[in-house]
Parts: structure tokens; C-alpha cells; sequence
């Protein structure tokens, strides 16, 4: 067993547990750099110092891009059975880890890293199946992730320098993915992903339904009166207009003197009447008699 090493993992533990367990988004985002940046010294030998400064750039600029997402101070449903608890969970599967190392095979690398994987698992799996909000879920996928790489350091030796360049690369394609999901979540109403701890959700923020379900103004004001015969309202009550200094006021108008409103009467469409061609006759001739009609 390897003190260093024992330590390095302890500590990489720890930051899983903090990330899991606290409520503030803050914490969460804390504890997931510090899991990030303990992983991959979680080996034996140690990577060279190139690759240990890709892991540490790519792990900055990955917790870089949730904290952007993450600008107001968010709150999560954090951990419902407490942090006491899932350090005794994590410990006990840290146990069975470091027990089983190689997994019946002869294990090539450190034993510490299998008992660190194994921690991280059990960790990963509240957040997986119960969290309710984006960052939680977000925090158990990239635990998982993390796990998974430790287990194979465990198995195997120590990753080559193209290994480690990929594995840079993912951990900012997991950072930039992550903080897309909590700025859609943001954008929507809120991170929670379920509606928990009541209508308004976490935090305070209510989740935002979808535009085919989204309360009008009509129906806020309420709904729309019934169709059919109107019934005859008060009358509108006629203002005074104001009267200039030295100027009589008119009277007003008496309603009772007032001729009756008529009522709108159609008006009345004659049909066309098309008149007859009328017969032209010709020219009389003076030299010609008159006819005989017989």
C-alpha cells in the first residue's frame, strides 16, 4: 500500500462526497474539481509532467464552463440521507475495492485506484437515480465517468500520452455539455429537472411549462362570458364639461324628452327590371301609298 497514493485517493473521495452531499452549487462545482484534478495522480508510476498539466488546463477549463452556467446562486436538493452516511457508503465500497483488486486477474496497477472507482460508484448512484434537479444528475454522470477511469487504472498501467490527451479532451467535452444542459435548464425556469419540494420547485424557481400549455392572459383574467342575449346595462352618466369664468352652463338634456332610438332598419333592394328592346321602324317613303292592311 501506497501512502501517498492512499492520500491522493482519500482526497479525491472526499471531493466526490462534498459534491454529492451539498446543497450549494458552489460546493458542488468545488468538489467536482477537486475529483477531476485527483484522478489522474491516482496512479502508479505518476503520468509525466506534460500530461498532468493537460489534465489540470483541461480540468480548469471544464469547471470553467459550468461555472458560467451556474453565474446565480443556485441551490440543489443536496444529499437526503446526509454526508455521514455516504462516507460510510463510500468507505465500505472503497473496502470491497481495494479487496478485490485485479477483480480476480493480477491487478497491473495501483490498488487504491480500483478502491477509489469503487467509492465513486456508490456515490454516483443517488444523484443517477433520485437527483431531481440538472446539476445533480450532471454530478452523478461525470462521477461515473470518473469512476469507470479510475477502475481502469487499477486494472491496467499507467495511461500513455495519447490516452491521457483523449481523456483531456473528454473531460472538456463533458464540461462544455454539462454547463449547455444547466444554461437550458436556467433558461427554462429553473434546474430542476422535476418538480420537488412543491409547486414552486428548488430554490424558488417554478418550472416553466410549455408554450401549448402556458396560462393567456385570458385566462388570468378569466374566462369569456357566455354567448347569447346581452343584458340591458345602467346608462353612462354624462360628465359636465367645464364651463369657462363668465360663461353660462348649458342644460343638460332631459332623457325623457328625448326622441326614442330607432331601431336599424335594412334597407330595401329593388329588383332590376330589364326593359325591352325597343323596335325601330323605317323611314316612311312619300312616294309609295299607303298599305293595305288586308
Amino acid at each position: 500500500m501506497n501512502p501517498a497514493l492512499a492520500a491522493v485517493a482519500a482526497v479525491t473521495v472526499g471531493g466526490a462526497i462534498l459534491a454529492v452531499a451539498a446543497r450549494d452549487a458552489r460546493a458542488t462545482l468545488l468538489g467536482l474539481l477537486v475529483v477531476l484534478l485527483g484522478a489522474p495522480l491516482v496512479a502508479d508510476p505518476w503520468p509525466d509532467p506534460l500530461a498532468i498539466l493537460a489534465r489540470i488546463a483541461a480540468t480548469l477549463l471544464a469547471t470553467r464552463l459550468i461555472s458560467i452556467a451556474l453565474r446565480d446562486d443556485v441551490t440543489t436538493s443536496g444529499s437526503r440521507i446526509g454526508w455521514p452516511a455516504e462516507t460510510l457508503l463510500a468507505g465500505g465500497a472503497a473496502v470491497i475495492g481495494f479487496g478485490s483488486h485485479g477483480l480476480g486477474a493480477t491487478g497491473l496497477g495501483p490498488a487504491e485506484a480500483q478502491a477509489a472507482g469503487f467509492a465513486l460508484i456508490v456515490l454516483a448512484a443517488a444523484p443517477l437515480f433520485t437527483g431531481r434537479d440538472a446539476l445533480r444528475v450532471a454530478t452523478g454522470a461525470v462521477l461515473l465517468l470518473v469512476a469507470a477511469s479510475l477502475i481502469r487504472a487499477g486494472l491496467d498501467r499507467t495511461p500513455s500520452h495519447a490516452e491521457q490527451l483523449v481523456d483531456a479532451l473528454l473531460t472538456i467535452a463533458l464540461g462544455g455539455g454539462v454547463a449547455v444542459i444547466l444554461t437550458a435548464a436556467s433558461a427554462a425556469g429553473g434546474l430542476d429537472a422535476i418538480d420537488a419540494g412543491g409547486p414552486g420547485g428548488l430554490g424558488g424557481a417554478g418550472r416553466r411549462l410549455p408554450d401549448a400549455h402556458r396560462p393567456t392572459a385570458r385566462d388570468s383574467e378569466g374566462a369569456a362570458p357566455a354567448r347569447g342575449p346581452v343584458a340591458p346595462g345602467p346608462r353612462p352618466v354624462a360628465v359636465p364639461k367645464p364651463v369657462a369664468p363668465g360663461q353660462k352652463p348649458l342644460p343638460e338634456p332631459d332623457p325623457a324628452s328625448a326622441p326614442p332610438a330607432r331601431a336599424p332598419t335594412r334597407p330595401r333592394t329593388r329588383p332590376s327590371r330589364r326593359e325591352p328592346p325597343r323596335r325601330t321602324l323605317p323611314p316612311a317613303d312619300p312616294d309609295r301609298g299607303p298599305e293595305d292592311p288586308t
